[in-house]
């Protein structure tokens, strides 16, 4: 599952279990498929928002410390560049 948050009150922005994380160099890769509406919330937060992706024994945390979220209008797909990964053991 990922779970996409405003990081000021963890306010819930998005959750799904249809995405894809890609490892790009030192970043990765998130698309998430969304409708215009969540995208328009996430990009209003975009500089303060944080992903996680929960598996059944660890807990990722990304964040893109340079806001880097594009939302693609053909695709309906919020496009996301983390360069920050943390891993947490549940």
């Amino acid at each position: 599952m990922l779970m996409i948050r405003h990081s000021i009150g963890s306010r819930l922005l998005c959750q799904t279990n249809i995405y894809n994380i890609e490892q790009q160099d030192d970043c990765w890769l998130i698309s998430v498929p969304v409708d215009e509406e969540t995208a328009s919330k996430v990009l209003d937060f975009q500089d303060e928002i944080n992903i996680f992706e929960v598996k059944e024994n660890e807990k990722t945390w990304f964040y893109s410390s340079e806001a880097q979220i594009n939302f693609q209008h053909n695709n309906k797909k919020l496009v996301i560049l983390a360069d920050h990964k943390t891993v947490y053991p549940t």
